[in-house]
């Protein structure tokens, strides 16, 4: 078996038990449990949130805000990560990163920060990104939205192959500026297990 089919392969198990005992639409209690022995993910610390997806990488929560196209979003997620030689390079592989699944013209950036950290001890960017999503989903159709992303990229300290990502997010009509609270607990409660 090849390296990379390996990694596939570990990275499916990751969240086999997530993904077989969980399903998108069903409701989670604040800061549930989701253990694995890769990475601990707890659901957001609020009610009224619920799975949104779960896979073999990772899991997803979503809840509904106040106005009718108010959404929030939480998720973590495990992907394979290059090797990088500088903490400039390893911020440029998360930008890179995010740029593919963020595409314009759907997202236009209007502000970001890419911050890099070792505060968990372990090399990680801090990153803040506003967009106006373009073609955000509503229960009207189609309409363009205020998309405020808040997350953490991290090399894993244990598997160095794998990176992973904690994501707290808000899309309405107009931004909230209450999302860091939110934000900083959910990514807290996202952490790599003892070894």
């Amino acid at each position: 078996m090849t390296f990379k089919k390996a990694l596939v392969l570990m990275v499916g198990c990751l969240f086999a038990n997530i993904g077989y005992a969980q399903s998108a639409g069903q409701a989670v209690t604040p800061k549930q449990f989701f253990p694995s022995g890769i990475l601990n993910v707890y659901s957001p610390a609020s009610e009224g949130w619920l799975i949104t997806g779960a896979g073999r990488n990772g899991i997803a929560f979503g809840k509904r805000g106040v106005e009718s196209s108010e959404t929030y979003g939480a998720q973590a997620i495990i992907f394979e990560m290059p090797p990088t030689s500088s903490n400039e390079e390893f911020v440029g592989f998360v930008k890179k990163r995010i740029a593919t699944m963020n595409p314009p013209p759907r997202f236009l950036e209007v502000s970001s920060s890419f911050k890099y950290t070792e505060i968990r001890g372990y090399p990680c960017v801090d990153v803040r990104i506003d967009y106006d999503d373009t073609a955000a989903l509503t229960p009207a159709g189609k309409e363009q939205l205020k998309l405020q992303v808040v997350s953490l990229y991290c090399r894993h300290p244990v598997q160095q192959q794998l990176g992973f990502f904690a994501a707290y997010s808000h899309r309405g009509k107009a931004t909230d500026d209450q999302i860091e609270a939110g934000a900083r607990s959910f990514i807290e409660g996202i952490n790599v297990p003892n070894m």
